[in-house]
């Protein structure tokens, strides 16, 4: 009687086990507010073109998720060393985040980086980074951990490190401190530039310059910790590749 207790509860751990694999928990998605990929709705959904594709990959995978709003800079660090199924889409690959995490197949397209400066900087609204970034005294802002390209790194590696400042504010608090004429320039995506242009008061005596020697816009993923389960990836790279993104 005892070996048929104890058959059966190693039968019993064994489904709990099962199941445990089977279903491993909803996928926590961490994002920021950084429209128009990804915000917080006047609702309280989470909108925005890259957050509404992964809605789609995610749905049409059967995997449950769960929405998580923090700061940018902290996003990483938190995948880092969370040790929950966790994830946050948008991001750029490199080489040094590939160390560290595991990234989908490319789910998003972006449009080349733009230039905002204030409406009586004299320049063109067409003109080269080359040039742009020529102009001597030329005082810069831009996010901490931004991706700006190959091209564009090798430009601003020749421009001193003074007129270089780097901030964790997003991008509305960059317009705002060209607007107040702290700094000359900021870069941003033309998605972002176009939103802000239409969207917001903040676009005030503020003017898009469009950088014709830039490439076209990186690649976006969905960015996963290493405790994600390859299944997991594997469906949402499946899904991707049915709904053939980007």
């Amino acid at each position: 009687m005892s070996h048929l207790k104890s058959v059966v509860a190693k039968i019993a751990m064994l489904i709990i086990s099962i199941n445990s694999y089977a279903s491993p928990g909803p996928l926590y998605l961490y994002y920021y507010d950084r429209p128009p990929f990804h915000f917080t709705a006047s609702d309280g959904s989470v909108a925005g073109s890259v957050a509404n594709i992964t809605k789609d990959i995610l749905n049409q995978a059967s995997i449950p998720y769960v929405w998580k709003q923090v700061p940018a800079v902290r996003i990483l660090n938190i995948l880092r060393q969370d040790g929950d199924n966790s994830c946050s889409p948008g991001w750029y690959k490199t080489s040094e985040r590939e160390r560290f995490y595991n990234f989908s197949l490319p789910i998003y397209e972006g449009k080349p980086l733009v230039a905002v400066t204030r409406a009586d900087f004299r320049v063109p609204e067409v003109t080269t980074a080359v040039k742009i970034f020529s102009i001597p005294g030329i005082n810069i802002v831009y996010k901490k951990g931004m991706v700006t390209g190959g091209y564009l790194d090798g430009i601003l590696s020749k421009i001193p490190t003074n007129q270089i400042h780097i901030v964790t504010l997003e991008e509305a608090g960059k317009l705002k401190m060209i607007q107040a004429g702290h700094f000359d320039l900021t870069l941003l995506t033309a998605e972002e530039a176009d939103y802000y242009k239409n969207n917001s008061e903040l676009f005030v005596n503020l003017k898009i310059i469009k950088m014709t020697d830039v490439p076209g816009g990186d690649k976006r993923f969905i960015l996963c910790n290493k405790a994600v389960p390859a299944v997991i990836m594997e469906k949402i790279n499946a899904t991707i590749k049915r709904l053939k993104l980007p």
